[in-house]
């Protein structure tokens, strides 16, 4: 961890909005780490951000690979046969369907924003925009709902780190052990599934 952050001291320190960018562009990280990133002062001293800019440079460096997703997604949602498609589209097709039964065009954006806005780990960003590209949704739209789930998400965030100022370190501590425990228990839960796959065709 310690080694991590001098990394990104040492080589962004006059340029911490870059790094912010950067983190928040990342699949699970997003606003999530990168807000309180942007904010603490313990890394960044007199050079971290104040909470509007952090909530506006995470903001955009999350939406930056977004319509690039949904459109790589749609691509790739026909495909029937491969590891793409079998195994990690797969997780998202479930979200996407359960979108789609929604049975109002309002009700399924409000669904995918609900996916966008809750700032937890396996939501965000990268998932609302695959469930978006696996979808029958129209794209131009998703993009806006996922831009206001993102906003929403990013002031949730923004307003956490304001009102514990002064637990700024340990915000950004919890939320990267959060996200490592939620991704082994995901893949914990998959392995599962896929032994009891496996017994049902013996």
């Amino acid at each position: 961890m310690d080694n991590i952050i001098n990394f990104f001291v040492e080589h962004f320190d006059n340029c911490v909005w870059l790094a912010v960018i950067l983190i928040a562009m990342c699949p699970t990280l997003e606003s999530k780490i990168a807000i309180p990133f942007a904010m603490n002062s313990a890394i960044w001293g007199n050079n971290s951000l104040s909470p509007f800019l952090a909530l506006i440079i995470a903001f955009i460096g999350a939406m930056i690979p977004s319509f690039l997703i949904m459109l790589l997604a749609r691509k790739l949602r026909g495909k029937t046969t491969g590891f793409i498609s079998s195994k990690f589209l797969h997780h998202y097709s479930t979200k996407s369907a359960y979108i789609e039964d929604k049975q109002s065009g309002f009700k399924k954006y409000l669904a995918l924003a609900g996916f966008v806005a809750v700032p937890l780990p396996l939501t965000g960003v990268w998932t609302g925009s695959l469930i978006a590209g696996l979808s029958n949704l129209d794209l131009k739209y998703s993009f806006l709902t996922i831009t206001i789930g993102t906003l929403i998400s990013t002031s949730a965030i923004t307003l956490l780190c304001v009102l514990l100022e002064n637990s700024i370190s340990y915000i950004l501590i919890i939320s990267l052990i959060i996200i490592i425990l939620f991704l082994f228990v995901d893949l914990f839960i998959s392995l599962i599934k896929k032994c009891h796959r496996s017994k049902r065709d013996i």
